[in-house]
């Protein structure tokens, strides 16, 4: 998963210069979203290789979605408060994660069998992230106000 997001790396920024950042933010927000949906449907006794195929587009959607959301805010903040927020970003993003492993995980083990909490929780997952979308569309206006 991550070594897709690598491979994304060098073409993003090109993307984003020929775009704006709405386009890979939320593209890849519903692309994620979509994935976790397929995720929440796959059937129990799925060959790992097609498990591996779904999870490719998960993947995918960290180089869509990290370098052009570090951009937004590293252009709207002052230059010399560039660390402060890039270390808030960076730090928000790894408790956001914490948190989420601690959430899903206590949904994994309640009182049902382990596939119906890995489904409720690629829902949930999935729901999160399209509310997040819907935040990301509103880049376009701002960075039209902005000119």
């Amino acid at each position: 998963m991550m070594a897709s997001g690598a491979i994304l790396a060098p073409f993003v920024p090109r993307l984003v210069e020929r775009y704006g950042p709405r386009l890979p933010i939320v593209g890849g927000q519903i692309l994620m979203a979509a994935s976790f949906i397929g995720l929440a449907f796959v059937p129990a006794n799925v060959p790992i290789w097609t498990l591996s195929l779904v999870m490719i587009p998960v993947g995918l959607t960290a180089g869509f979605i990290n370098p052009p959301v570090s951009a937004v805010l590293l252009n709207h903040v002052d230059g010399h408060l560039a660390g402060t927020a890039s270390g808030v970003y960076n730090s928000s993003r790894q408790i956001g994660g914490a948190l989420a492993i601690a959430a899903f995980g206590a949904l994994l083990t309640g009182p049902g069998p382990l596939i119906d909490g890995m489904r409720s929780c690629m829902v949930i997952a999935a729901v999160l992230v399209l509310v997040t979308a819907c935040a990301g569309l509103a880049l376009g206006a701002d960075q039209r106000r902005r000119r």
